[in-house]
């Protein structure tokens, strides 16, 4: 019984140490936000999202929803419209499922400029194994 409580213990404290691709990805953020705010102490996080994959049929999805959308297709059409992207990736060696990157979106209030607070909506895009930001778009 011993035994089985101090296996518990040492995986529940090994699991806590493990960096997972979010904490990673928070841990870039506060870095970034506290060389880069006016008032980092002023910070304060209203919304965090879910770390997520970039790939090039990820890509390939958000511009083919955005043209059909924009009316130079058919909706209905977008299923196949991916199947040959996804094609076109394969004939030409590049696994259309491989990771490019990875992105977050955040949303935070922080005092500005001007000593006022300024709500701010970003999306902070990653590296490939997470050690860097290496763009943020503000929206």
């Amino acid at each position: 019984m011993k035994t089985l409580l101090m296996l518990c213990l040492i995986a529940l404290i090994t699991g806590c140490n493990s960096d997972t691709p979010q904490r990673k990805a928070e841990k870039l953020i506060n870095r970034y936000l506290e060389n880069n705010l006016k008032d980092p102490d002023s910070y304060e996080c209203m919304d965090m999202g879910k770390i997520g994959i970039v790939t090039p049929m990820s890509k390939a999805l958000v511009e083919t929803v955005k043209r059909a959308t924009d009316g130079e297709f058919p909706t209905d059409s977008i299923n196949s419209k991916l199947e040959q992207i996804k094609a076109m990736f394969e004939n030409k060696g590049i696994n259309p499922y491989d990771t490019l990157a990875w992105e977050i979106s955040h949303r935070y209030r922080a005092k500005n400029s001007y000593g006022g607070y300024a709500i701010t909506n970003c999306t902070y895009h990653f590296n490939k194994d997470i050690s860097d930001i290496i763009s943020v778009e503000t929206k």
